[in-house]
């Protein structure tokens, strides 16, 4: 018997709000991600001819949307909340992710004597993510939070991690998951692109980020793919369908 392979000829969109399957009535989409950036934003486009799906959706609700190949294993390329929408024909909705949750929870606490990635940890705990925190030895003696947004704390103290150690740190949540550490450049990469076979356009730039638009690539932020026989870290992603999906996405070059 053979074995199941994904049909590239037919990208599938599934798109869940509040539960509800929203994927069958959606024209437009566009998510960005960004590794420097303070959240994932997205913007979905529905079919509301009779004016009743607006209804049926409010600020707040859960907003998950999966990419890829009929055949194939989806990706999740955004998970969050509906940060508001039209109630029009189309019906345009705005999501942001989890990172709502950093800033609707605020600290009034005095934390001392333990490491950065033990601080995260205390500030993060019983917010509903899961947590992948990269060890950080860098101690503080004290540090007050008073009144500030559990985000504003994270940036505080990776801000100090940032300082004390000479390296770059970074956050994001992705499938419901804090991370929080250095990139990682030691990955195996996640797709391989090649000119004339699966590139559109290519712009190198030496000087900063290169940018690799392609056909659906469901490849995400924080993971590493080869162009044309060399290995690229992904800094920023935007997927895009509109009569057709597109990847674009802005690369560094791993030396």
């Amino acid at each position: 018997m053979a074995e199941s392979i994904p049909n590239f000829f037919k990208p599938v969109i599934n798109v869940l709000i509040n539960g509800i399957d929203y994927s069958l009535v959606t024209a437009e989409f566009t998510v960005y991600s960004d590794l420097r950036g303070k959240a994932d934003t997205c913007r979905i486009t529905l079919e509301d001819h009779e004016g009743t799906r607006g209804e049926a959706i409010a600020k707040g609700d859960s907003l998950a949307l999966k990419w890829g190949y009929e055949g194939g294993i989806l990706t999740e390329i955004f998970r969050g909340v509906v940060l508001d929408s039209n109630h029009d024909d189309p019906l345009e909705i705005r999501g942001i992710d989890y990172n709502t949750i950093l800033n609707a929870t605020r600290i009034l606490q005095t934390y001392q004597d333990d490491n950065v990635g033990g601080l995260m940890k205390a500030l993060l705990k019983g917010v509903g993510l899961g947590l992948d925190i990269e060890e950080c030895d860098v101690v503080v003696d004290r540090i007050p939070f008073f009144n500030r947004t559990i985000r504003e704390c994270v940036d505080s103290l990776t801000a100090i991690a940032n300082r004390e150690t000479g390296d770059e740190h970074f956050d994001y949540i992705r499938a419901g998951v804090f991370h929080w550490g250095k990139k990682d450049l030691e990955q195996v990469p996640v797709a391989v692109f090649t000119t004339g076979v699966n590139i559109i356009d290519f712009q190198l730039n030496e000087d900063g980020l290169s940018e690799l638009l392609t056909m659906i690539s469901p490849v995400q932020h924080s993971q590493i793919i080869e162009i044309d026989g060399e290995d690229y870290f992904v800094e920023k992603i935007e997927y895009i369908w509109d009569n057709g999906g597109r990847t674009r996405m802005g690369v560094q070059k791993i030396c």
